[in-house]
């Protein structure tokens, strides 16, 4: 019995001390196996970004690896082909936890020791679990340094990534208290909670919210002012449909821009019944424009302003491709809305919803005549609009409150108090402006 007793003590303790260089073991993996994902997933883009090991020294208890982003034609807009990181985990019993360096990268320690007398304000963590999943988390120091004439005070802040074995559920959240250059310009406590799930290279469903507290620019006769920005940003894909639905959401509490101000801004917007596969077309278009535009400037080392000509360049050239692409949309149940606008204006007050949707399936041939003949719009969309401006902010403008098309029986809008409204919907195929027919041929 004493003999079993002592065996089986003995593989504990041979277990115990095994565990560090399993784990070591297995945090490899965990690396390589990511680091494969996220190549495959850049080359199915078209990307030329890519990250490599450049050497992993694995021990008993510890690791040390580097590694790099390389940039690939990104180089010519940041000026910098790689970006080296230094890992140095501890296999733990408990845990596998690396502490990130950016020490090999000579335009970073060059900042820290030329701006901020050598004091990293960078603290990098990684947690690998047996399960596969990689937490990181970012920790960053208030710091300042000079520019110029100009001090730049950068507030302290903190990210936590987390990534499931596969890297197929994202998780982000961030917390940053802001930054300031005074007498200038300054954004207070910024936020970031994101959480995502991979469908396909570039279908992500899941939901962002993005949010600032205080954003002013104090120079110039015009100091400008926002408070209170809240962004919501939310995709849901139905598989069995295979459609996607987006929606975003827009929220301030005041925009102050000299004398004047605009509180309580808010609108929602909704994009439903959006064909997966179209979508995916043309993302991928988009991702070959970019990757085009990006070749294209750093082969002729061009300032990075001139992007924007480079990228209308390339979208032209796959304009054709872009309305075969469009066509996928035009599937019956495909809406947009726009509903919740308001604001408080100096003028008063602008409310105002508007749905556009598709009754049934349309080709862009069908599409094109309907230009020519508005009445051929009521087989196939359907139209509600309601919407409230002041009066003040249009005052007695013609085009907005007399008939502009033969058919109508009022303007756009009509007065009513001190507001002009706008109503208008579709209905047993006809088109109804402001309670009255629009006569259509």
């Amino acid at each position: 019995m004493k003999k079993i007793i002592f065996a089986v003590v003995l593989i504990l303790i041979l277990a115990g001390a095994g565990t560090p260089l399993f784990k070591g073991l297995m945090m490899e993996k965990i690396i390589k196996q990511s680091f494969d994902e996220i190549n495959q997933r850049h080359a199915e883009k078209g990307s030329d970004i890519f990250v490599e090991i450049g050497q992993y020294d694995r021990n008993f208890s510890s690791s040390q690896i580097e590694w790099k982003i390389k940039l690939g034609t990104l180089k010519s807009l940041y000026g910098v082909e790689e970006i080296v990181f230094i890992d140095r985990a501890d296999h733990g019993f408990s845990s596998i936890v690396s502490k990130t360096s950016l020490e090999k990268n000579k335009w970073f320690i060059d900042f820290v020791n030329n701006k901020l007398d050598g004091k990293n304000p960078l603290d990098i963590k990684t947690e690998y679990k047996l399960s596969g999943d990689i937490e990181s988390t970012i920790v960053l120091d208030a710091f300042s340094f000079k520019d110029g004439k100009d001090v730049i005070e950068i507030k302290p802040g903190q990210m936590v990534v987390a990534l499931d074995k596969g890297l197929n559920n994202i998780f982000s959240e961030m917390n940053w208290a802001g930054y300031s250059v005074p007498g200038k310009l300054s954004m207070d406590n910024a936020w970031l909670n994101l959480k995502r799930e991979k469908v396909s290279t570039y279908i992500w469903d899941g939901k962002a919210s993005f949010g600032v507290e205080n954003i002013k620019a104090e120079q110039g006769k015009d100091p400008f002012e926002m408070a209170n920005l809240k962004c919501d940003y939310i995709l849901n894909f139905d598989k069995p449909e295979n459609v996607l639905s987006v929606g975003m959401e827009y929220g301030i509490d005041s925009i102050t821009a000299g004398q004047g101000q605009i509180k309580d801004v808010f609108s929602r917007i909704s994009i439903k019944g959006i064909d997966a596969r179209g979508y995916e077309a043309v993302m991928k278009l988009y991702s070959q424009v970019l990757k085009n535009a990006m070749e294209e400037i750093a082969a002729a080392q061009r300032h990075p302003d001139t992007i924007k000509k480079i990228v209308e360049k390339q979208m032209a050239s796959i304009g054709l491709q872009l309305l075969g692409v469009y066509e996928k949309f035009l599937k019956k149940g495909f809406e947009i809305q726009i509903s919740d606008v308001r604001a408080q204006l100096p003028q008063g007050k602008i409310k105002g919803d508007v749905t556009l949707s598709l009754k049934k399936d349309i080709t862009m041939a069908q599409l094109v005549p309907i230009m020519f003949q508005p009445a051929a719009a009521l087989d196939s969309f359907s139209l509600k609009s309601d919407v409230s401006l002041p009066y003040k902010l249009v005052g007695d403008n013609s085009m907005l409150l007399s008939p502009v098309y033969y058919g109508m029986q009022t303007g756009l809008f009509l007065k009513e108090g001190d507001n002009v409204i706008h109503k208008a919907e579709t209905r047993d195929g006809k088109l109804f402006l402001n309670g009255k027919q629009v006569l259509l041929n």
